[in-house]
């Protein structure tokens, strides 16, 4: 077809003297540009076409797009038709060329019928058409040159140039149109909707960049991710590629998680492969590239056309390998993070199923909560690089070719370098699994002991904990940081042979070659060993977070082998009836019969708490449980759930498991933080009439006040009744309480004992069968069934209380031979009349147009808190000062070493190529290769030291100081911070700030911070050194600086508030961990495993939003800066081609810098990111301390005598108090204007007291009516309104004036909710936290409350320092006993400092004692011992005592009645108990102790 002979040949080149020696020959044209990819597309269009055929239609058209497709589509085939059929008229054409037609055209026939189809059945445009139209578009360009250059030869050619031009131009504007997102499907996400090039320059972000740009992003605002990221799909395939038996039977081999990930996961995983391969390619063009430019340079002809051309080549090469490189990263994160996403999901999806099949006993650590966060964050950061472990050896392997080629056998020495290297990591290697184990083990009881202290903060500050607590976690904290510099010192040792061969290779490697070192061969020599050296450098470095990766995984894999909750009951088949035939009740159809023979029940084989135990519970029948403390009442309640780990013999159920609905009232009430009526329905539908059914009367405020973490908001009173409301909601046959009614007062009690278990109760109604454990032996006459254990692990008695009565079992309490059951059940039933009659007023009850909300545990859409404590200005902007404060954190001394070693970095690093370009310069030797080695060794080897001491200093000095001070800080604003933002605040949300953002702070920050600086400091350089090619690229770099500047601003804005809606949409998966292993027995009882795992994969979907689009976003930035860097490639080699003042040296230099400039904006940008994403959480806890103000304010700093209190006089003056008052400095100055003294949402009002010193005060009341919040007014953690700030007086002392710690270390007090020291703390720690006691001291309180037998030794030989106390191994009466001998302990040894040398503190000087239902978890016999311990022991302090138990009130002077925050009762109990006119005579007599 063309005069010259090359078109005959494949090629690709033709020959010089044919279209000026610069175009392909025609045959390769035909053959590669042609005839593959036509023949490629006609194979894969058949099969799209038959599979769209059969698809579903999920789109709409837009008839005028495709009209304008179609349109376009018959014009392109046209076109092709008339190039075939003038091809075959003209005669020249050979028979390839004219089959490489046939094809096109084929090829263009089949685009019409596909883009018909992808317009109305796929969500995305054709990946298939995008691709094909994309290349065979580039292709038909070089084919149309080629055309036109051959019409020049032969003149008739120009119509069929001209025909391949239009053809071209057509089939640019059908690629435009099938690129274009289809904006009519209604999707979830944008991502969903993006074609292939959409995908690949992030386009589908440009809407979220705009949004957060212009506003204040949200969680709700974040469009959702694709179904293919869908929680739920993931935790399918990863859970059916586990071995299920394995989990069940026996321990999992080793790496099974690991596997089962990879098989899940394997196409997501396999898809950034080829872009990865394409990357590697682009890389390898590089150095030729350079090589070819620098012989171009030297060898440059300016008459010459074909020099000419190939400058114009040069600039083509230079544009299709940067941008090649830009293009294929791009592709390959973008695939990348989406697996990195997947494994998150799949992995946290597993880890709660596990949590939630978790036995009791196992999940008291809060092993889950470190596993999902601390875990996951190691494995994705572990994986992010997975890839490199098999790119960087093919890289490496191509390198050492491409050297020996250009250096001989001196290539051998780079590589004699790298497997040294290689063998001394792997011996290091070897610790670092066993490191990163331990570190991850002490960060996971830092956490769980965090969440334990936060979930009981009040407790704590009530028993005066709060100092020791601190001091305990922040020592578990410098524990943590100490196992994790053994892990850094080991990462950076290992980082030390990574850059190794990076700085030696090429000393060594030119030192022992033989040939001629010129420009060409020094440079082209250095690009082949940047690529060999480089990539193993970042190798080495990431294998240490690999090994962490596996040892997470491996962590996770083991928490998913424990063993799970143990089916230990047995049902009926279906169909049959309940299989009973005692007499009792008349029984529903569904109601079961559940029997235990002969079994022993414990929380292991080896601790027993019931023996040889024999139970038969009656269907429709009311059982009891009564016994001592300790008598394993609540062993025995969850054993008839299944709930106990050791138990070998079934409980038997009489009806069918469909049939059988259970619900359940736990010891301490499973309370989440939200509304009442939420915390009451679950995730059961909501019914008005059944919701008003079970009303109990919770908060005056309404059912929808949020009652906080863990109920932090309620009493313990309301508790109860909200848990017994939530199991009267629920369409159950099988209910089980558990000691319900112990925090209730009397009159309550009777009230709620009536309407739900009495003979006309709510349950008896239901015809429900009950069990009841119970201290109130005064209920005894209503049971069916009464089952009385002993102290020695068995069951003394079951039968009615006839029975009980006749077998004359009285020791157990002395008042039961007191009880008339007529007398009882006359009290009762009038309490229940009286309660019927009442019209609830406590709760408003929903409209008929609220009746159909029905809010689930998986509701997805709650709001996330704003747990960044920031506002909507800084969440867009930034906080400025956060780099400050977290410079002052570091230290002064390793910030300046640090900088030093970082500019060292950059000097001798980049100055290294400078010394080379003058080494290449000096042509008539004037200096010996020694000489010039040398001096480039000294550089090498100053930047391999200054590189491995920055790492030093900033992983082992800056990561510990500051790690320890940010933690100390937080920690401190969190136990000081006051009552109420313990209430306002979830416990997740903090929990997430000493979980994941001390992660970020300890493990990613210091990376982060390391690695940018040194970026910057190399960036720096090489910008010099490229510069230094020509110094019209210089002018460009202030345009850069705007470019890059305009960049990182429309970046930013967006980015900082992903960052921060990623780390706050974490904090309600954390409170939905938190809350499932506090509830997980009430979870299961209710059979709510199924709705909280889909809220949990809900809130993990919500939490994935941010993260993924945080990824996406930072992935972005990357592409538009290698894109910049594209730009300055092109522009070097424009410069260097088509001037001639080019210094060759120093092109050379650029060019190879250009090749790891790209690589350093790479990691400049990513530590960047990660910089950004982990300094967010030093602006968070910035934030916590800025804005959680301390509870104490300014003023309150007046010094009181040692002895203070010394007699215990209280004086009270119309105070009122209420929890919703704001804690502000400037409340103290606007007492002026408060006109009344009472708030809308007072917890005391008006209330004025005068307690003489060593007044026995007894507080009484209906639950919520403001007991325990007069003993926290006390206490200081309450405060009273500004206006009677000052009216507290204590000893002639204003309390206002005191420090609140103060406050609490001198007035003893012991809280309703016993609470322990965190971690692994001994005996001896836990009794005497302040450590101020000697051992036989503390074995002597223990010996006074009967708990002796903790302390295996004697007083003589006692060593309570080596003894581990475990608190869950004691009952709830036991952990008060124990709360009881602390406070003995703690006034013992406040006697002894005061000068007393008596050993009971009654015998000393005197004090307040305050004690919050201190009695309601034990027996009336365990109670009347703790009354006599604390009046025997406190006999000279001012007792103040909340209390529901009537007869301990008997014994004090005074008692006063309180109702709705104010005191309507003063005077002594035997007087205001004789008077049936008087509110405590009526409590006395509901009672039945009113007569004495």
């Amino acid at each position: 077809m063309s005069s010259c002979t090359s078109d005959q040949r494949f090629g690709p080149a033709v020959s010089t003297d044919c279209r000026g020696g610069f175009d392909f020959t025609v045959k390769f044209e035909d053959t590669i540009l042609s005839l593959l990819p036509s023949s490629v597309f006609v194979v894969l269009a058949l099969a799209r076409i038959s599979y769209l055929f059969r698809a579903e239609p999920v789109t709409r058209y837009l008839w005028y797009r495709q009209l304008a497709k179609v349109t376009l589509a018959t014009a392109y085939t046209a076109l092709h038709l008339a190039i075939l059929v003038l091809g075959i008229q003209l005669g020249s054409e050979s028979q390839l060329s004219t089959a490489a037609r046939s094809l096109a055209f084929v090829s263009s026939v089949f685009i019409l019928p596909l883009t018909i189809l992808e317009d109305g059945r796929s969500k995305r445009p054709s990946f298939l058409l995008g691709i094909y139209l994309f290349f065979s578009t580039l292709f038909d360009v070089v084919q149309t040159r080629t055309r036109w250059l051959v019409s020049v030869d032969l003149g008739n050619h120009v119509i069929l140039a001209r025909l391949y031009t239009a053809a071209v131009a057509v089939k640019a504007v059908l690629l435009l149109l099938e690129s274009q997102k289809k904006t009519t499907l209604t999707s979830r996400s944008p991502e969903e909707t993006s074609g292939p090039f959409g995908l690949v320059t992030y386009r589908w972000l440009g809407p979220l960049f705009f949004r957060g740009y212009r506003n204040v992003l949200s969680l709700k605002s974040l469009e959702a991710l694709d179904q293919h990221m869908a929680t739920h799909v993931l935790h399918a395939k990863l859970s059916a590629k586990l071995p299920s038996g394995g989990r069940e039977s026996k321990s999992m081999p080793r790496f099974t998680l690991a596997k089962a990930l990879a098989r899940t996961l394997l196409g997501p995983l396999l898809l950034s492969t080829l872009p990865r391969l394409c990357l590697v390619g682009f890389r390898f063009c590089q150095p030729f590239l350079v090589h070819s430019v620098l012989d171009y340079m030297e060898h440059h002809i300016d008459e010459d056309p074909a020099f000419k051309n190939a400058g114009y080549g040069f600039i083509g090469a230079a544009v299709f390998i940067f941008f090649g490189v830009a293009v294929s990263t791009a592709l390959y994160w973008y695939c990348n993070e989406r697996f990195i996403s997947m494994t998150r999901g799949g992995l946290v999806a597993v880890i709660y199923e596990r949590l939630i099949q978790l036995r009791t006993i196992d999940v008291n650590d809060s092993a889950a909560v470190t596993l999902m966060s601390t875990d996951i964050e190691r494995v994705r950061f572990g994986l992010l690089n997975l890839h490199e472990f098999w790119a960087v050896p093919i890289e490496v392997g191509l390198a050492s070719w491409l050297l020996y080629n250009q250096l001989g056998v001196a290539f051998v020495a780079p590589l004699v370098v790298v497997i040294c290297s290689v063998a001394c990591s792997s011996v290091l290697n070897r610790y670092t699994s066993p490191r990163q184990k331990l570190w991850m083990e002490r960060i996971q009881t830092r956490v769980a002991e965090t969440a334990h202290m936060l979930s009981n903060m009040k407790q704590l500050k009530i028993s005066a904990l709060a100092q020791p607590v601190e001091e305990s976690i922040q020592q578990l904290r410098e524990n943590e940081l100490q196992a994790a510099a053994k892990f850094r010192r080991l990462y950076v040792s290992n980082m030390a042979f990574g850059f190794a061969p990076m700085a030696v290779c090429p000393v060594i490697t030119f030192a022992i070659t033989g040939r001629n070192l010129d420009t060409g061969t020094i440079f082209t020599s250095l690009a082949y060993l940047v690529l060999l050296a480089n990539p193993l450098g970042e190798l080495f470095g990431e294998i240490p977070y690999l090994l962490a990766a596996f040892t997470s995984l491996d962590r996770i894999q083991t928490f998913l082998d424990k063993e799970g909750q143990s089916h230990q009951r047995y049902f009926a088949p279906p169909g049959s009836s309940s299989s009973s035939d005692r007499s009792g009740p008349k029984k529903s159809a569904t109601s079961p019969y559940i029997s235990i023979d002969k079994a022993n029940i414990g929380w292991s084989k080896d601790t027993l708490v019931l023996q040889d135990t024999t139970v038969h519970i009656q269907a429709a029948s009311l059982t009891m449980l009564v016994g001592p403390v300790g008598s394993g009442k609540s062993t025995l309640c969850k054993a008839l759930l299944a709930e106990i780990p050791f138990m070998d013999a079934p409980v038997r159920i009489g009806t069918s498991q469909h049939q059988f609905k259970a619900a359940f009232c736990d010891q301490t009430p499973y309370i989440n933080n939200n509304s009442i009526r939420d915390n009451i329905i679950g995730p059961t539908p909501f019914n008005q009439i059944r919701y008003q059914e079970v009303d109990l009367g919770t908060l005056p405020r309404g059912d929808g006040t949020v009652v906080g973490s863990g109920g932090v908001t309620l009493s313990g009173g309301q508790k109860q009744r909200i848990a017994i409301a939530r199991a009267l909601y629920q369409p159950a046959n099988f209910y089980v309480f558990d000691d319900s009614l112990s925090g209730l007062d009397t009159d309550t009690e009777l009230e709620v004992f009536a309407k739900v278990f009495g003979r006309d109760g709510i349950l008896r109604r239901r015809k429900a069968t009950v069990v009841l454990a119970t201290h109130s032996v005064k209920h005894l006459p209503q049971a069916d069934n009464i089952l009385l254990l002993g102290a020695n692990s068995t069951i003394r008695y079951e039968g009615n209380y006839a029975g009980l009565i006749a077998a004359g079992i009285r020791e157990h309490n002395e008042n039961l031979q007191k009880l008339k059951g007529d007398v009882i059940e006359t009290t009762v039933k009038r309490a229940f009349e009286q309660d019927q009659e009442e019209v609830t007023q406590d709760i408003k009850l929903p409209s008929k147009e609220e009746e159909e909300y029905a809010p689930t545990m998986t509701n997805a859409d709650v709001p996330v808190p704003n747990s960044s404590f920031l506002s909507d200005k800084d969440r867009m902007t930034g906080d400025s000062t956060v780099y400050r404060y977290y410079l002052a954190s570091l230290g002064k001394m390793s910030i300046i070493a640090f900088s030093v070693f970082g500019i060292g970095w950059g000097f001798f690093y980049n100055f290294g190529y400078i010394w080379l370009r003058l080494w290449s310069r000096d042509t008539a030797e004037s200096y010996s290769r020694a000489f010039y080695l040398g001096i480039y060794g000294l550089w090498q080897f100053g930047g391999l030291a200054s590189i491995i001491l920055c790492y030093w200093t900033s992983y082992t000095m800056m990561a510990k100081i500051s790690g320890s001070r940010l933690h100390r800080s937080a920690l401190r604003s969190v136990i000081h911070a006051p009552l109420s933002f313990s209430t306002a605040t979830d416990i997740g949300v903090i929990t997430n700030l000493f979980s994941q953002d001390m992660t970020l702070i300890d493990n990613e920050l210091p990376v982060a911070v390391t690695n940018l600086a040194l970026d910057i400091c190399n960036a720096l350089g090489m910008a010099a050194v490229i510069a230094a090619s020509s110094p019209y690229l210089v002018i460009s770099y202030p345009i850069l600086m705007v470019v890059l500047y305009l960049v990182q601003k429309f970046y930013l804005r967006t980015a900082r508030q992903l960052r921060l809606l990623d780390l706050e949409a974490k904090s309600p998966l954390y409170t939905h961990f938190l809350d499932t292993g506090k509830g997980l027995a009430t979870i299961r009882a209710f059979g709510w495993k199924r709705d909280s795992t889909r809220a949990a994969f809900d809130k993990l979907d919500a939490s994935q939003k941010p993260a993924y689009l945080l990824a996406m976003v930072q992935r972005w930035l990357l592409f538009v800066l290698l894109c910049i860097v594209a730009v300055l490639a092109v522009l070097v080699v424009t410069l260097a081609t088509q001037t001639t003042s080019q210094s060759t040296g120093f092109t050379g230099a650029s060019l190879v810098s250009l090749m790891t400039f790209g690589d350093i904006l790479n990691y400049i940008i990513r530590w960047w990111t990660q910089l950004e994403t982990s300094i967010g959480a030093v602006t968070r806890l910035k934030a916590l301390n800025d804005k959680v103000l301390p509870e104490s304010f300014g003023d309150e700093t007046q010094p009181v005598a040692t002895e203070w209190p010394a007699h215990g006089a209280i004086e009270m003056n119309d105070i009122s108090a209420s929890y919703g008052n704001k804690h502000t400095p400037d409340h103290h100055q606007t007492a002026a204007a408060e006109q009344d003294n009472e708030s809308p949402n007072s917890v005391l009002a008006n209330l004025s007291l005068s307690i003489a010193a060593g007044e026995k005060v007894a507080i009484c009341g209906r639950s919520g009516s403001g007991k325990s919040s007069l003993i926290l007014l006390l206490l200081r953690m309450l405060d009273p309104l500004p206006s009677c700030s000052k009216d507290i007086i204590i000893d002639g002392v204003g309390l206002h004036s005191i420090a609140r710690g103060d406050v609490r270390n001198r007035i003893i007090a012991m809280s309703q909710d016993p609470v322990f020291l965190p971690g692994e703390v001994s005996l001896k720690g836990q009794l005497d936290p302040h450590n101020s006691s000697t051992a036989a001291e503390c074995h002597a309180v223990l010996e006074l409350v009967g708990l002796g037998n903790l302390a295996t030794l004697t007083a003589d030989e006692f060593g309570l320092d080596d003894e581990i106390l475990h608190p869950e191994s004691l009952s709830g009466g036991q952990k008060q006993l124990f709360n009881l001998a602390r406070t003995v302990l703690r006034a013992r040894s406040r006697s002894r400092g005061l000068g007393g040398q008596e050993e009971k503190v009654g015998g000393g000087g005197g004090g307040i004692l305050l004690l919050d239902e201190v009695s309601a978890s034990v027996d009336e016999q365990t109670e009347k011992t703790m009354l006599r311990i604390i009046m025997d022991e406190f006999g000279k302090y001012t007792i103040v005592m909340v209390s529901h138990r009537l007869e301990m009130v008997m014994g004090f002077d005074t008692v006063l009645v309180m109702d709705r925050g104010r005191l309507v009762e003063r005077g002594r109990p035997g007087v205001l108990a004789g008077d049936e006119r008087t509110l405590f005579g009526q409590l006395c007599m509901a009672a039945s102790l009113g007569q004495r």
